[in-house]
């Protein structure tokens, strides 16, 4: 970042090229943790994915009952605008995570969707011509 002209942000205690000691190809702009870390958050209040359990061999039935602990390193302070950090361990389901607005959102749409063709079917019923009137239609026609 020195050769660049570039600076590092406030409280950056590791350099950009040393972020992952075990594997040299998760480094620089390439590292996992990073580009979560720098993706912009759509909301004030959120959430984002650090690790996820891969279910096989060891982990196929989940973790395996025990005492678990975390290292938490505290490198960007968040008091100064009043923010907050949290640990949360979750598990997913087939519809996806606990935030429950797309659901909705998708079944308040189908719901609208659904009441709407229902009401212009009744239309089409009560008032929309046969084809064999569309068929006679002529120059002379009323409609």
């Amino acid at each position: 970042m020195k050769n660049n002209n570039l600076e590092k942000p406030p409280y950056w205690s590791t350099e950009l090229w040393n972020l992952d000691t075990e594997d040299q190809n998760n480094n620089g702009l390439q590292n996992e943790d990073l580009i979560v870390w720098m993706r912009t958050a759509a909301f004030p209040s959120f959430r984002k994915l650090y690790r996820r359990v891969n279910h096989v061999n060891t982990f196929a039935d989940g973790l395996p009952v025990g005492n678990y602990s975390f290292e938490i390193d505290y490198r960007y302070p968040v008091t100064a605008f009043e923010g907050r950090k949290y640990v949360i361990i979750s598990s997913v389901s087939w519809i996806g995570g606990r935030n429950p607005f797309l659901g909705i959102a998708y079944m308040t749409v189908g719901c609208v969707c659904l009441l709407l063709a229902a009401i212009f079917f009744f239309i089409h019923v009560k008032w929309g011509k046969k084809p064999s009137d569309m068929m006679n239609v002529t120059s002379a026609s009323h409609w």
